[in-house]
């Protein structure tokens, strides 16, 4: 089990440099040009020190079922080895790109990392307490057990996996059953930890993307064009972090991987993510990730009243309002950008949930008009999981 920093030898260097430093947290992860060069590796420690607090795995547990999404609160999330049963499979959660923090924001206390995980997956966890999908005789709490990870998504998606990969090295072993459940950025994060060098134990069995960028979303890309005012904010947000760079989207223009048309272009230039094509390029793990892509464009649902005024907003622009348009989307995410564009075809699972926006595709409803498709969808996703 690898670690990338020792923990106590970070936090003796940490103690040692703060003797002589009493700058606020922004200082320390924005230092100005002038320092020296003992501040900048103060610095460099500093930052890294912190950027290693803002993510962590916990075990949800619980005596009482049925939960509702009300019923849920800090006290079901454990440590990973609490009760531990080595006879059931583990199903990870990891979620999607946070909107609202930011690298610069103070490393995430234990209540904001729950509040984050409940933001996703609060509706997913109550269903696993209450739903016993076609393939299974009792509810899915009782066939697996059920953890949760979460990140600050504004960091290098890279960086993330491999936090991600050492976590689940460090709490299971490779006679472990481990599927992952990954909603947006979460299988991006998850196809970069598999394919991760410190991937050695090869503990993933399986990945279950939910509405994943894997060519990345056009509203993250500065060649796309058109009226995005009425989704401006978010725009701004994602290309200004770390991680919402590593979303932009790309063509499809290297080795291996498959160019999706029309391109988006403008003028001669091209919409090209290096990071994401080098994921894409790489195809030793696709027998094991299964793709679930959100599409509520064909049948001219964008403003039909069941979804979110921002996915309803991206909808439109991404059909009609931008260039080139996706005529197929779940408002944030294109469809071929979700199914990886053709290069899953050794799994005949992957698959295409009408009417679903980018949050429903995480089982959540977040206008509370649209719940039986949201559970109909879990339940497929479950009874597929059973299968594996």
């Amino acid at each position: 089990m690898k670690e990338f920093f020792s923990f106590r030898s970070v936090l003796l260097l940490i103690s040692f440099f703060s003797l002589t430093y009493c700058g606020n947290l922004e200082d320390r992860l924005k230092p100005p040009s002038n320092e020296s060069l003992s501040d900048k590796i103060r610095d460099y420690l500093t930052s890294s020190y912190y950027a290693e607090l803002n993510h962590a795995m916990y075990k949800f547990s619980t005596v009482i079922t049925p939960l509702t999404v009300n019923d849920l609160s800090t006290l079901y999330f454990q440590d990973p080895f609490f009760q531990r049963d080595n006879t059931k499979t583990k199903i990870v959660f990891i979620h999607g790109w946070d909107f609202t923090e930011k690298q610069t924001d103070p490393p995430t206390d234990f209540n904001k990392k729950i509040s984050n995980i409940l933001s996703t997956w609060n509706q997913a966890l109550a269903f696993t307490t209450s739903r016993t999908p076609s393939n299974y005789s009792s509810i899915i709490y009782n066939n697996f057990e059920i953890y949760v990870f979460t990140y600050r998504t504004s960091d290098y998606i890279e960086f993330n996996g491999r936090r991600f990969i050492d976590t689940l090295n460090k709490y299971f072993a490779a006679s472990d059953k481990v599927i992952v459940v990954a909603h947006s950025m979460g299988g991006l994060v998850s196809r970069s930890a598999i394919l991760h060098p410190n991937n050695t134990n090869d503990v993933i069995d399986h990945i279950v993307s939910l509405g994943t960028p894997y060519y990345g979303s056009p509203f993250s890309s500065p060649q796309y064009t058109g009226n995005l005012s009425s989704i401006g904010t978010i725009i701004k947000f994602m290309t200004n972090t770390p991680g919402g760079k590593n979303l932009a989207y790309t063509n499809g223009l290297s080795s291996g991987v498959n160019p999706i048309l029309p391109a988006i272009t403008d003028g001669l230039d091209q919409a090209f993510n290096p990071f994401l094509e080098g994921l894409i390029a790489n195809h030793s793990k696709d027998a094991q990730t299964t793709a679930y892509a959100g599409d509520i464009s064909s049948s001219g649902d964008c403003s039909d009243g069941t979804h979110d005024v921002i996915y309803q907003s991206g909808c439109l622009v991404l059909s009609s309002g931008g260039t080139p348009p996706f005529p197929d989307s779940d408002g944030i995410v294109p469809w071929k950008s979700a199914l990886m564009n053709g290069h899953l075809t050794n799994n005949s699972a992957n698959a295409t949930v009408s009417d679903m926006d980018h949050s429903q595709m995480s089982f959540r409803d977040a206008t509370g008009s649209h719940p039986s498709p949201v559970s109909t969808h879990f339940d497929s996703v479950f009874n597929y999981i059973f299968g594996l």
